[in-house]
Parts: C-alpha cells; structure tokens; sequence
C-alpha cells in the first residue's frame, strides 16, 4: 500500500514538472512574439514617418491587422529581467515545499500535531483591483464575536515597489475545508513584517495561539530542536509541510530578532507557522531561497499583545545594531574566549547608528548580556526585553495623561547595559546607559522578496491571462 502511494506520489510530481515546463515553454514563446512585435511596431512608427505625405494612416496597432474585426492579442511583461538573468521559473513553485511523504520519518504524534495546527492555517491572497499584490499562508490566533483573526506576514498587504501599505486591499482567506472568506487589514508593522487580517465569520473557526517560551530558542540548552514548517496554497487549497531543524545563524535579512530553520518552503509558507515537534507555534516563517527565516514565537505574542492594547507596536530605539555571539564565525569567536566570555553570551555590537548611542562609551565588537539587569542570551530575547519596556513606559504614561494618542515622541527613558568592552588586549565589564527619546519606526528593516516577472495577455486591450515567474539565479 505503501508502495501504490510512493508510485502515485512520483506520478503527480512528474505531471506537475510538466506543467510547469510548459508554463516556461509558454512564457519563452510570449517572449520572442512580444519582442517581436515591439521591432515590428517600430519598423511601423518608422515607415509612418516617412510615409506622411503619402497619407498613410496606420495606427501603430502591433498585431499589424489594419482594419480587420479580428482579436488582436498582445502581451506585456512587467519586471523584464536582464538578459542572460537566467531561466523562466514559475514563481510559486510547489516543488519547493516539502513532500506528501515528508513527516513519516518521524512519530505519529507529530503528524498528529501536524494534522491539529492545519485546521487553524488558512491560505492568503491580496489584490488592488484586478491586480494579485501576494498570495501567502496565515493562522487563526483568535476566533471572537463572530470574528477570526488571522497573523501572517506584512508582505500580502505591502506595495511591490515600497514599505508602505496598500489601500484596501481585497484579501481572500482560505479555509482548511475549501471555503474562501473575505478579510480586512486589522494591524499591520513592517518593522518585524506582521500582520493581523480580521475575518468575519458566522461558524466558528478553530485557532492556535503562539508559544511564550523562550527556552527553545536558546542553544546553550540541551534539547531537541526539531521543526516543522506549515504552509497552505489557495486554489486549489492544499497543506504544505516541511520538516528541519533551528540552525544557530543569523537570517540575511536586517531583523535581528529572526531565527533560522533549515526547513525548505516556497514563497506559499511565508507567513505559515513553524511547529516543533511537540505541537507549540514556535514562530511565523519567512521566504528565502537557501533557508527559512521565522520570527520566534514570544515575539509576535507580544506584538499581538502591542496591537490590542496600543494599536502599534512600540519599541524604544536605542541606535545600536546586534547580532546573537554565537552566530559569529569561529575566529572572531576564538579572539572572543581568549579574552574571558561570559557564561550567558549575549549579543556583540555590529553598528553604532543614532546619536544616543554614539554619545555612549560602548563600542562596535563590545559585547552586551544585560538590559536593566535582565540577562539574555540572544537578540530575539533583547527584542522581548525592549518590547516589554515599551509597553510599560507607554502605560505608565498612559495613566499619568490618559488623554495622550500615542503619537507624540516618547518621554526619555534609559537603558542600562551591561557591557564587556574590548579595547586592545584589555576586557573590562562596565554599565553604559544610552537615553532614548523615540522609538523604532515601523519602515527600519528590508524584507527582500523577488520581484516577479509577470507575463499578461490583452485581447483587443482587455487583460484575459496574467502568469508570475521568477529567474532561476
């Protein structure tokens, strides 16, 4: 029986490749006409400017059918890439995304876990009038008062050539059993690129909420760490899993809060759930082409958590930019141990950018283990750390001015670290505090995604056909 579903499996693997060729075949072919067509319009435009005199009305129509009824198709791509750019791959491509057989190497629990967190996933589309923008993977954190709320990633309502947020999007919500609903932008910050979609509802919608634990994240403790990445594709509605492990390595993106799995998705599971394999949503994936980013679960609680109580996340910047210690390579590591490095690492210091923090004493290299007296052991849990102090400052100023809108710069507040500073071949632990009058814009970190190479058909100026691809380098 087993074996019948292997066979079957590579069958419906071979008949999509094939697909897809042919989708490639077919963009190469729109490709030549297109050019084609562009040469002849000029040759066109070029014989109107010699035949004027001679009254030659050709309209420059580039199917060069002049008076006939007939439909006349032409294309357009948005996004052309260079030339020598590579082959024409479907952007979407489900041979990325893990394999029906995937999860049988582990126990049945996990598929079990597996099978239970698919119910809260949903699929994602968003569009700007007849325009896709994305199409992505979500979970059901909440149902209330006839409403699901659903976090997924801040690129499904994201314009493509900016960090600003589309204005009303159409989204499409996905459900498990096939149903497609209608959502709406509740909150969104590009900051950690999150996003929560209010889903009206009659029927209840089953939800899963993030873990708080940080322990999981932390490598310098003993335990498994093995994940599993969940996305859900819209049409036809279809789970996708991919199993892999937390890998301790910085993520190419400028988020130092995100963490890395060797998990292998598409483009369909950005905003899908990692789960390990005890059943927790351990955090909320991220496309890249080598490696799965995701933001660690504790993170988008209190984002969550931000939104329902100030409408915005709040985030004091302190003008330093970090990365976990233990992602450095090993000689920097090796100069690092030589010098005395503390039991709970920390993060080390990559840039120095605002002027607060250029007026401390702490430096590019140094090494930070505490804020306010609380210790932590990588970036995502200073991340925690600052969004807890965010909050409170905002709620104890709340309470002073309950009138205030959470739109004036913050009241100074200051951070003490605790910092093991390297000058030469001399290391002392000293405090430096940095005073902080603002806080993190929303728009400070790049989400790079791919563009795509879209190819659309127009009969007689009417958009009929519209395919998104992306180049194989």
């Amino acid at each position: 029986m087993e074996g019948e579903k292997c066979i079957e499996t590579k069958r419906l693997r071979k008949e999509q490749k094939m697909k897809d060729r042919e989708r490639v075949r077919r963009a190469l072919r729109a490709r030549a006409i297109l050019d084609a067509q562009s040469k002849a319009w000029k040759e066109e435009q070029r014989k109107l400017r010699l035949s004027k005199q001679a009254g030659d009305n050709n309209d420059g129509d580039f199917s060069g059918n002049k008076g006939k009824k007939e439909t006349v198709h032409t294309w357009e791509i948005v996004n052309k890439p260079s030339k020598g750019s590579g082959e024409w791959l479907p952007y979407e491509s489900d041979d990325e995304f893990g394999t029906e057989f995937e999860l049988k190497h582990t126990s049945w629990e996990v598929e079990k876990f597996t099978l239970e967190l698919a119910r809260c996933m949903v699929g994602l589309e968003s569009f700007t009038g007849d325009t896709k923008i994305f199409s992505c993977s979500g979970t059901i954190v909440e149902y209330v008062d006839d409403t699901g709320y659903v976090v997924t990633s801040a690129s499904l309502v994201r314009c493509p050539d900016k960090d600003e947020q589309v204005d009303k999007p159409k989204i499409n919500v996905w459900l498990a059993s096939g149903q497609k609903l209608e959502g709406f932008v509740s909150n969104v910050d590009f900051y950690y690129n999150i996003c929560v979609i209010k889903v009206p509802c009659t029927f209840h919608l089953p939800s899963k909420s993030f873990s708080p634990n940080t322990g999981f994240f932390n490598f310098y403790e003993n335990h498994t760490r093995d994940v599993v990445a969940l996305g859900r594709s819209c049409e036809p509605c279809s789970l996708k899993v991919a199993s892999g492990k937390l890998i301790p390595r910085r993520s190419r993106f400028d988020c130092e809060e995100l963490m890395v799995s060797s998990c292998e998705i598409s483009k369909r599971g950005v905003g899908g759930p990692l789960m390990d394999f005890d059943g927790n949503v351990t955090g909320m994936n991220f496309y890249d082409k080598k490696e799965t980013p995701f933001l660690p679960s504790f993170i988008v609680l209190k984002c969550l958590q931000h939104f329902d109580i100030f409408g915005k996340v709040i985030r004091p910047l302190h003008g330093l930019r970090v990365r976990t210690l233990y992602e450095a390579n090993l000689s920097l590591l090796e100069k690092k141990v030589q010098s005395g490095i503390p039991e709970r690492c920390g993060v080390i210091v990559v840039k120095v950018e605002e002027p607060s923090a250029e007026l401390s004493e702490i430096k590019v290299g140094d090494i930070i283990t505490h804020v306010d007296g609380v210790p932590f052991s990588n970036a995502a849990e200073l991340g925690g750390i600052l969004l807890d102090m965010g909050g409170k400052l905002w709620l104890d100023r709340q309470k002073l001015n309950p009138s205030d809108d959470f739109n004036q710069t913050a009241a100074v507040m200051s951070l003490k670290f605790h910092v093991r500073t390297y000058r030469g071949d001399k290391s002392e632990v000293t405090t430096q505090k940095i005073d902080v009058n603002k806080f993190t814009p929303s728009r400070l970190n790049r989400w790079p995604l791919p563009k795509p190479i879209i190819l659309r058909q127009y009969a007689n100026g009417k958009l009929i056909d519209e395919e998104w691809y992306t180049t194989g380098v």
